[in-house]
């Protein structure tokens, strides 16, 4: 059985036109067997990675997504590069994104969005390898980022409030709610929690019971039985099949007879939604030095949560070694599929094989016959003051017969009852309702009848407007303060509201990793977010236009929190100056919040502070020693330009590594040349200028004569970051 997912993507590829010719089937593969796929003689190059990455899929593009971990010297730079890998030709592309988040290891579980089409980033270990700059660090790693494949382009979603998500964790994307479960990881301060990105928000489950914290291990979701499953830990012996319900907000020990090994496990699962299985590699453990693993061994085994049964699979071949972290495994439902990433290094004693990034696939069994009509693809819904009307695309399918059409409403997606509201025949592609209550977010999907089988729920849709994802804060003066925004897809927007939170900031002279690692400016800048106060409204009425000048600020006068905050820092004290200088201007973070004609408002934007937003599209060329770089123009008005941070070598292994500021003025154009980068690695970041001379947000880094960098020049051009 196919999934939702593959189902509709594929029938919106059928019904637009967009089959491409690779589109010829799933690639040949035996069941319960492991197959190589990269590195392989005569094959693609393999861009050569290190471990503790994350991947997701997308079903549209069909690739897969592989972003952060450690670079090709294995414990090294834990970077945030974007590589894209396809299944079928086994080729690697590195992608140049707009910028990025902050470079990671221990990444493991970021999912991808389902819904949106985006691939969905926690925060993990950051700054403990070398070439990452604190100051990037403290202001970037906010606990939601997101990659929009088709456009390239990262978005920083700064949902407030909202958890630290912890390096290790287990997650899932629940396809029937479509959000995003966490649970656990190294060091975690919480224990269940969700993520919508549709209203770009939070929520604290706190369910009684449940599993304990843990490292690693890995979550899946079971569409078929809706349960997320937990499985395994690199650490610890947890001897439990764990299950989390969404809905029920509930934990239980599934306790089958039989498990695979459990101690130290560091098991990696999937679901098979073909075969409504999921799949998991576990570690054995085959020798110990003491309480140390110095031999072991992957195993296959397949949980069936229907029967409450674990089942070693015990195939001919199993993918080489056995370490810890060095796995991150995905399904790919258009072929039936398990991918799975397997890091070699020397202490894995693998004949032939000194260090290798591996790409193994997997088929568990051929799929089992579905004669269900394809769910709807294309649903929208469109609301009026009183009503809303739902339209899908027709159904590719002969059998079709009709549609039904459910409605539900609740305060979370999981707490929402679908129930039947209309059946249409099969040439009616939208309904309207009629007498709905205004400022209310319904839910609905619709469903594909063939006589007495009807298709699995397309995906859901609301009567709540997109959240507003790009913003901005242009200060022209103390007192001027001018916001713009990007409108959401949806087209029956009414208005929009906006809201603004005082903000503390520590400087660069009140943080001693910042101060040693860069001499402050004279007025220092922004360091990082010291508290966030609640959010208030300053609209009375929906603004009409998508710009908003702020008509009571003045930023001369520093402004303190008041009551509680939703945000405080994590600083202990031994990390700050208290003789330091503190910021010299007030500080205040907007969202914006969309209404519809039904009066419901979208979830909370962004946060954007009243500083220089990241430039982005930053890129670097070697010239001999010179490095030449490049960026995009900041969309702020007024700014007096930009200014140049430079990252010395050799790489600090460890926290910190001296920065340069190499232009003491800003520069007014979006170009640079550096006479003495030198020979030696490299790293630059641009930072912009406002009129009040405050500075930014820092961009993304790129380059110069990277480390490794044999292993990249067939990847990138002439520029590159």
């Amino acid at each position: 059985m196919r999934s939702l997912a593959s189902r509709a993507v594929l029938t919106f590829l059928l019904l637009t036109g967009l089959v491409v010719a690779a589109e010829t089937g799933p690639l040949e593969q035996k069941p319960n067997t492991w197959l190589k796929r990269s590195p392989v003689k005569d094959g693609p190059l393999s861009p050569g990675m290190g471990y503790e990455t994350s991947m997701g899929y997308d079903p549209i593009a069909k690739r897969v997504l592989r972003w952060g971990g450690h670079n090709q010297g294995g414990g090294g730079e834990q970077n945030a590069e974007m590589w894209v890998f396809d299944p079928v030709s086994t080729k690697w592309v590195l992608k140049e994104p707009n910028r990025f988040p902050p470079g990671v290891c221990c990444a493991n579980q970021n999912l991808f969005d389902l819904e949106q089409n985006r691939f969905l980033r926690f925060p993990s270990f950051s700054g403990s390898h070398g070439w990452h700059w604190f100051r990037e660090n403290y202001l970037n790693n906010s606990s939601l980022w997101n990659y929009d494949l088709a456009k390239n382009t990262w978005r920083d979603m700064r949902p407030m409030p909202a958890p630290h998500p912890a390096p290790l964790r287990c997650a899932a994307w629940d396809t029937d709610c479509q959000v995003a479960v966490v649970f656990g990881g190294e060091g975690a301060g919480y224990g269940t929690v969700v993520y919508d990105p549709y209203t770009n928000s939070w929520t604290e489950m706190k369910p009684p019971g449940g599993p304990a914290s843990r490292s690693a291990g890995n979550m899946a979701y079971d569409q078929a039985r809706k349960l997320h499953v937990v499985f395994g830990t690199q650490f610890g012996d947890d001897p439990h099949t764990w299950a989390y319900d969404l809905r029920k907000n509930e934990w239980r020990d599934l306790k089958p007879e039989k498990m695979p090994p459990t101690d130290r496990n560091d098991a990696v699962l999937a679901y098979d939604s073909a075969n409504q299985v999921i799949v998991a590699s576990v570690r054995a453990i085959d020798k110990m030095d003491g309480k140390e693993v110095v031999d072991g061994h992957y195993e296959t085994w397949a949980y069936d949560a229907g029967k409450n049964t674990w089942t070693p699979m015990k195939p001919d071949r199993e993918p080489d070694g056995w370490g810890n972290r060095r796995r991150v495994i995905i399904y790919l439902p258009d072929q039936n599929l398990f991918l799975m990433e397997n890091y070699i290094n020397p202490s894995q004693r693998v004949k032939g094989v000194d260090r290798e990034q591996q790409m193994w696939t997997y088929r568990y069994a051929e799929p089992k016959a579905d004669s269900r009509p394809p769910a709807p693809t294309g649903v929208q819904v469109t609301t009026t003051a009183t009503g809303a009307t739902v339209s899908w695309q027709p159904s590719a399918s002969p059998k079709v017969t009709g549609y039904a059409v459910l409605r539900g409403e609740g305060a979370k997606p999981w707490l929402v009852d679908y129930r039947p509201v209309a059946k249409l025949d099969k040439g009616q592609t939208n309904f309207t309702d009629k007498d709905l209550k205004p400022g209310t977010a319904y839910y609905y999907c619709v469903r594909a009848q063939a006589d007495a089988e009807a298709s699995e729920d397309s995906l859901k849709v609301r009567t709540q407007p997109r959240v507003i994802e790009d913003a901005v804060v242009s200060v022209l003066s103390p007192t001027n303060v001018q916001l713009s925004w990007t409108a959401p897809p949806n087209k029956d927007m009414a208005g929009y509201h906006v809201e603004r939170a005082v903000v503390e900031v520590f400087t660069e002279d009140q943080i001693l990793r910042l101060k040693k690692d860069t001499v402050p400016l004279a007025e220092p800048s922004v360091g990082a977010v010291k508290a966030v106060g609640k959010f208030q409204r300053i609209t009375k009425e929906p603004v009409k236009e998508t710009k908003f000048t702020d008509p009571s600020i003045d930023l001369t006068k520093p402004q303190a929190v008041e009551g509680e905050s939703i945000y405080k820092h994590r600083f202990g004290a031994m990390q700050l100056d208290e003789k330091g200088k503190g910021y010299r201007f007030a500080v205040y973070a907007y969202r914006i919040r969309a209404v519809n004609a039904l009066g419901v408002e979208s979830g909370a934007s962004p946060y954007f502070l009243t500083i220089p937003s990241a430039p982005e599209w930053v890129f670097s060329k070697e010239e001999g020693e010179t490095c030449q770089l490049k960026w995009a123009a900041n969309p702020e008005q007024k700014l007096k330009g930009y200014r140049v941070y430079r990252m010395e070598s050799p790489r600090v292994n460890g926290p910190g590594q001296p920065v340069t500021r190499v232009t003491d003025e800003p520069l007014t154009e979006m170009k640079y040349s550096d006479p003495k980068a030198g020979s030696v690695a490299r790293r630059y970041w641009i930072v912009a200028v406002d009129a009040l001379g405050q500075e930014g947000f820092p961009s993304a880094p790129t380059w110069h004569n990277r480390e490794y960098r044999k292993f990249y020049v067939p990847f990138v051009g002439e520029w590159h970051q």
